[in-house]
């Protein structure tokens, strides 16, 4: 610990056992048994036992030494939600916009599923042989598959 603190580092490092146990005796606290947590600074920082029990990691409201943090791209770990969770920032609820460009799924006539075949308008007679044949395959027909049909249906006469 000799010049070094904890809270300057730029992303915590994983303390052993020895280290905290030294830091614990230089502040005058108890080391047996040993803690699950422990924390300084007025909470700015927590050593936290891992579960083998070999080592602590380092816990800020913004960064975290386990190895969950770094597959979380530095978002917040257990550690930080259970530690800091007053600390990390919510994101905001997406407001929907108005001019979106995202389609609406919106079918014929206003219906969001599949629609009746009475209710389609026939354009020539090919088409009224491509409602016969629908299938309900599982999935949502869209506009392209419709499309699709027509023009293997045109090759097939």
């Amino acid at each position: 610990m000799e010049g070094r603190t904890l809270l300057d580092s730029a992303s915590p490092l994983t303390q052993s056992i020895d280290a905290v146990k030294a830091l614990l005796a230089y502040v005058g606290r108890a080391s047996d048994p040993l803690p699950t947590d422990v924390s300084f600074d007025s909470g700015r920082l927590v050593l936290v036992l891992n579960n083998k029990k070999d080592a602590y990691y380092t816990v800020t409201a913004k960064a975290c030494s386990c190895p969950s943090a770094i597959y979380r791209h530095n978002g917040p770990c257990k550690h930080q939600r259970k530690y800091f969770a007053e600390q990390i920032v919510k994101p905001a609820a997406r407001e929907p916009v108005g001019d979106s460009i995202k389609p609406e799924g919106k079918w014929p006539g206003g219906f969001n599923g599949p629609v009746d075949p009475d209710t389609i308008k026939a354009e020539s007679p090919k088409s009224s042989i491509l409602q016969k044949m629908v299938i309900d395959c599982g999935h949502d027909t869209t506009l392209r598959d419709v499309t699709y049909w027509q023009k293997k249906q045109r090759q097939v006469v």
